[in-house]
């Protein structure tokens, strides 16, 4: 089985301005995120099928991991309008062995558009709204073998959680 990490982080205003243009996600974007959430892992990760990448993500904006939070939720456009990555969030993971803060359920970067910024703008978008809207942290879990992943949260300064570190 794969190692996960949690992951915690004092959510901010925003301190530049975003090189990405990125909007909140809306009910009609489903099927170019469950597109986006099947092609950019690999083959079996999101589902045998796009029809279950799909499925999966509508469950993950009914509820299915968490109660879905549409405004701390953003998309990031290419030139063309079209959807190249996403980052999903809830108001509390289900489970116990999480904090209790908005969680991060899903960053997805279009294999085409990697090692581009888009993936930091949406994490720093959502850290953004969530202060606005009175949150003061923002989790997430990641493999622990994602050198790439751990990276850019750790520069963004998403230190380790676990369940014995309790809120703060």
């Amino acid at each position: 089985m794969t190692e996960m990490v949690t992951l915690i982080a004092k959510t901010t205003p925003l301190e530049r301005e975003l090189k990405t243009t990125s909007r909140t996600i809306v009910t009609s974007d489903l099927p170019r995120l469950g597109e986006l959430y099947f092609t950019a892992y690999d083959p079996g990760v999101a589902g045998e099928s796009l029809a279950e990448a799909v499925a999966d993500i509508k469950a993950s904006l009914e509820g299915k991991y968490g109660s879905f939070l549409p405004e701390a939720s953003h998309v990031a456009l290419d030139d063309d309008g079209k959807i190249v990555a996403a980052v999903l969030v809830v108001e509390h993971a289900i489970g116990d062995d999480t904090p209790d803060a908005p969680f991060i359920i899903e960053l997805i970067t279009d294999r085409n558009h990697r090692r581009r910024g888009l993936a930091e703008d949406l994490v720093m978008a959502t850290m953004d709204t969530l202060f606005n809207n009175g949150h003061k942290d923002v989790a997430l879990r990641v493999e622990a073998s994602n050198s790439a992943a751990l990276a850019l949260y750790l520069s963004l300064d998403f230190r380790r959680w676990s369940p014995d570190d309790g809120d703060d």
